[in-house]
Formats: structure tokens, sequence, C-alpha cells
């Protein structure tokens, strides 16, 4: 417990100390928020998270589901570019929780074009960036778990690429007023990434008093970037609920959830949602996400669907308005293995 708290410390230390440049970091797709529950909220989900998109807001949370699920995200973001997430949850009893988790940004082929052939080369290319995550959460204690994500960051343009790994960290504490939740998480804390390829080499005369030698592969030096580090604080509780929440309903649910995100290179956020459950199978939410350049009311819903003995499934879908670009929308499939 001592070693994870000295280790948050350190980390957000860290962290704080980027906080002065702005607009200076790479591999933004780590950035893109995950889960249509959650984006449905506003992305107020750090103290909230126990489904597929823990993996993401804060691993923490993954121990919080007791069942094998699987979850399946897909996110067709603006200008034609797609963000897809998909991740695993194995509970392993008394030893903890483990996952795995994918996250791709991708778009459709582009042609080549140059100054000599505007119109294009007939040569096409790709671009993917892609984060890998083993996870891990356990319980500290009734009331305290604490979870830890490593990541293997990969960015490709082309024929370049670029790779670091990153960790995420976070706990979530349930607490004694009215069962109130508090999360914590560090997100993408890691190596630098910096792009290599075979278009950055080219041929260079490494002694032009020399006559008649030979040309010699160099290649241009391409700088490192940091990655977008996220320090998310936030709290999650139940005004309608059960026992422990501020007023007692068996039947339907009404949760609150804020968030305050301190980013490495933009100013500071502040998410927050509703979640209105009834009887456990329809669900509604709406949020709101402030001081955004773009970002601002979001909307979803879910249905669980029972599927007998093989367990559960739940669908989502959230509308995140995006400004000038329009509307981009999230749908997601949670399924639940008894």
């Amino acid at each position: 417990m001592k070693r994870l708290i000295i280790l948050l410390i350190f980390c957000t230390s860290i962290a704080f100390g980027e906080f002065d440049k702005v607009g200076t970091t790479a591999a933004q797709f780590l950035k893109i928020g995950v889960g249509a529950r959650a984006l449905g909220m506003g992305g107020g989900f750090v103290a909230l998270a126990n489904d597929g998109s823990a993996h993401y807001w804060n691993p923490a949370g993954l121990v919080l589901s007791p069942e094998i699920s699987i979850a399946l995200y897909h996110n067709p973001w603006i200008l034609d570019i797609s963000h897809d997430y998909v991740s695993l949850t194995v509970p392993g009893g008394s030893i903890g929780t483990f996952g795995l988790s994918l996250s791709t940004l991708t778009m459709d082929e582009k042609e080549v074009t140059t100054v000599k052939e505007p119109n294009g080369t007939g040569i096409y290319y790709s671009v993917m960036d892609m984060a890998l995550g083993a996870s891990y959460a356990r319980h500290i204690s009734h009331r305290l778990t604490y979870g830890i994500t490593f990541k293997y960051i990969r960015l490709k343009a082309y024929n370049e690429q670029a790779h670091t790994f990153a960790i995420d960290v976070g706990s979530i504490l349930k607490t004694d007023f009215y069962g109130m939740k508090l999360g914590m998480s560090l997100s993408n804390f890691g190596g630098e990434i910096q792009f290599a390829g075979r278009d950055l080499i080219e041929k260079a005369d490494i002694d032009e008093d020399i006559d008649g030698n030979y040309l010699t592969d160099v290649n241009l030096q391409t700088e490192p970037w940091p990655l977008p580090m996220m320090i998310r604080i936030g709290i999650a509780l139940d005004l309608l609920g059960d026992s422990e929440a501020i007023l007692s309903n068996k039947v339907n649910r009404l949760t609150l959830a804020i968030d305050a995100i301190h980013p490495s290179d933009s100013p500071e956020h502040i998410n927050m949602g509703l979640e209105f459950a009834f009887h456990k199978t329809l669900f509604l939410r709406s949020g709101n996400r402030f001081n955004y350049d773009e970002e601002n009311i979001t909307f979803g819903a879910g249905l669980r669907l029972h599927l007998k003995t093989l367990g559960s499934a739940i669908i989502n879908y959230a509308v995140v308005p995006f400004g000038i670009f329009g509307r981009t929308s999230q749908i997601s499939l949670e399924l639940y293995i008894d």
C-alpha cells in the first residue's frame, strides 16, 4: 500500500512538472474517451469505472466487476477517422483481476500526392495509432481498490513508425458518506516517442572536399515528443438507489459523477454526468464537459439484455457534439459471462 501511494505521488509530481508544455505532446489518440456509457455521462467516470472501459479510465475499477466480460467499442470519429477499442476482463478471485485491451485509431487509405503529381501518384498509404494494454487490479480492503495498466504504444504513418511504453495507475475508495466513491488515476506516464523509417533515409556526401567518394545513407533526425499525461480525480454518488443512496429506492438508481482532469498539454477540464437506471435494464445518461474548445453537452442510453444461461449483454450509445465538426457518436457492446 505504501509503495503504491509513493508511486502515485512520485508520478503526480513529475506530471505536474510537465504542465507548462501546452500543445507539445504526441499520441493524441490516447486522450479520446472510451465507452458509450462514460461518454454519455460527459466523461465523468474515474470513480464510477466498473465495466470494460475501466482499462482506459481507471484500472482500479476492473476488480469491481465479478464476471468475465468482453467489451467492444466503436467510435466513427471526425474527418472519416475511426476509433475502436476492445477489452477482456477476467476476475481471478482473491489474487485479483486481470485484463487485456487494444485501442486503435485508423483511417481509410489515402493516395500519395507530390508537388509534381498533385492529383496522385497511384501509391497509397495508411495511418494507424495503437495502444496495447495489460491490466491488473485487486482489493486492498473491502473499501479500497487499486489497479495498474502497462501499455505498448505505436504510431504508424506511411513508412514511418514510433513506439514507446507507458503505465496507467489508479485507485477507488468507497466512503461512509452515502457510499460515495473517490477515484484517482494517472494515465500515460512513460517514455517519449520519436518517428523513424525508410522515408527519412537520404544520400549525403560526408566529405565534399573528396572527389568521387560514395554517397552515404544518413537518417533525418526527428524530435522526440512526450505522451499526453492526464491526472483524473473524481467522485461518484448515488442520489437515488439502494440503502446507501441519499434517497432509497429498490427499483431505480440515479448516479452523479464529477471528474476534474489535469492534462499535461492543455487547460484543466471538468466532466460531469448523470445516469438513471430503470429496473437495471434501461439506462438514460447526460453530461456536460467544461472548459473544452468544442465539446460540451453529451447524451446517451443503454439497454441490458439477459441471455439466459450465457449471462447478459449491455448495448450503449452516446452522442457527443464536437463543435464545427458536428456530432460524433459511439456504440458499445459489453458481454458478461456468468
